[in-house]
This record gives structure tokens, sequence and C-alpha cells, in this order.
């Protein structure tokens, strides 16, 4: 079993996602980031994309965000997007 961190997914308006997860992949301003638990701290802008989220199990769960900021620290990291929808299957 992958090593697991805690993932928040939050929106103004929600929060998205609160739970542990093996691996988070954002669409930052730079390209598409990649995070497993023990990553260094790090905060980056987000740009419109696919937020995939490995769950502990290996199920996989993604949504489309526009904007905002991911931030990792302390085997913790945050997406902070200005919007959050369920992606089309």
């Amino acid at each position: 079993m992958a090593a697991q961190f805690e993932l928040a997914i939050l929106t103004p308006e929600r929060a998205v996602f609160e739970g542990k997860v093996e691996y988070v992949e954002v669409p930052g301003t730079e390209g598409y980031l990649g995070v497993l638990a023990h990553h260094a701290a790090l905060v980056t802008a987000l740009a419109d994309g696919t937020l995939t989220v490995r769950k502990p199990g290996g199920d996989e769960v993604r949504w489309q965000v526009s904007g905002g900021f991911f931030q990792v620290a302390e085997d913790r990291a945050t997406v902070l997007a200005d919007e959050v929808s369920e992606e089309p299957a």
C-alpha cells in the first residue's frame, strides 16, 4: 500500500473533498504537478484543468478546477480553487 497524506479541496462556497489520498495531480500554471506523501513544501497557482486524486485502494476521482492555489506542507495538501466541478465520465 502506498503512503497516504491528507488532502482538502475547497472552494469559497464549500468543501468538495477532505480525506486521505495516495496521490494528487493538479493543473499548475507551469504544467501538471503530481504529489505523493512526504512531498517538499510548496505553493503554486492553479490553471484551468483536471485535478486527479487517487484514493487508498487505487480508485481515482477527477474534477475540473478553475483557478486558485495549491499548497503542500507537512504531509497535507490543500487545493483552494475558484470553482470545482465533477468531470464528465
